[in-house]
């Protein structure tokens, strides 16, 4: 599977990103006045990303692996900065976990790596991306949303971070099947595109 940032050249980055949670609730409500709400499973994360400004040569190769992608037909991994870094604090090595049920909100961690609401983490044995929500402080246990969405086994790591093989990154695909840059008279130019996460 392609990943975008080792195709980034040299000095070219993401310049901001708009985050954003998708998760479905239904709600009804009563002539009474009674809600009832109810939410359903399938939370996915998805993105606007907005790339610096940069030359021409640069700006092209990033299209170029834009175009690769096929629109939404193949996936990529993605591992923007403010997604990797971290308000608490991660172990170079990655850290083991306990296993952990499908649905569960938490997980047993085998040391304090004192994650921070917000931080995300992901698990070796599956893509899908997860958001602390809890200050870990000095306990061994992480909770994060969405619910697992496949069991964990005990052998598993946590992915955080930035560190070259155990960081976190994001499994996406394009949205849509249309894509165009812009190039100004001084030979830069500005790129957009969304991202989903591929679950």
């Amino acid at each position: 599977m392609a990943d975008f940032n080792d195709i980034l050249p040299t000095g070219v980055d993401i310049q901001s990103m708009e985050f954003i949670s998708n998760q479905a609730t239904v709600a009804t409500q009563s002539l009474s006045g009674r809600q009832q709400i109810r939410s359903f499973g399938g939370q996915y994360w998805s993105a606007r990303i907005t790339m610096a400004p940069m030359p021409r040569e640069d700006l092209r190769k990033v299209y170029g692996f834009l175009i690769k992608q096929k629109g939404s037909f193949n996936t990529f991994t993605i591992a923007p900065t403010n997604l990797t870094e971290l308000s608490g604090s991660a172990l170079a090595s990655g850290e083991g976990t306990d296993a952990g049920a499908l649905g569960a909100t938490s997980i047993e961690a085998d040391t304090r790596n004192l994650f921070q609401p917000g931080d995300m983490i992901k698990f070796s044995g599956h893509s899908k991306a997860y958001m602390v929500t809890v200050d870990q402080g000095d306990d061994d246990t992480v909770f994060f949303e969405p619910g697992l969405v496949s069991a964990v086994a005990g052998s598993e790591t946590i992915r955080s971070g930035d560190h070259p093989t155990t960081g976190f990154y994001m499994t996406v695909r394009l949205v849509g099947d249309t894509y165009s840059y812009n190039v100004d008279e001084t030979g830069f130019g500005v790129l957009e595109f969304d991202i989903v996460e591929a679950v």
